[in-house]
């Protein structure tokens, strides 16, 4: 089974496509936060999702994990120019 966060940047290059963008432009790079401590026993991993765009050398970073949906706002901040 695929990890989330592979889908979810799978997910994302597609939004690339769809934008009429070139995905080659784009790396994305994870990284693991540490559980809470006060979580009380429950934790749900949370990741940042930096998406960097070599062309321009911008890049944002995404708050990631289950019930979060990074992809949808990476999605709105490139349609948005933030990656221009």
């Amino acid at each position: 089974m695929t990890p989330l966060h592979e889908q979810e940047i799978e997910e994302a290059k597609e939004r690339i496509v769809a934008a009429r963008r070139e995905v080659s432009d784009y790396a994305f790079e994870v990284d693991f936060m540490e559980p809470d401590p006060d979580g009380g026993g429950m934790f749900t991993v949370r990741y940042e999702v930096t998406v960097s765009n070599s062309a321009t050398d911008k890049s944002a970073g995404y708050i990631c994990g289950i019930g979060l949906d990074w992809v949808a706002a990476f999605e709105q901040d490139l349609s948005d120019g933030a990656f221009d």
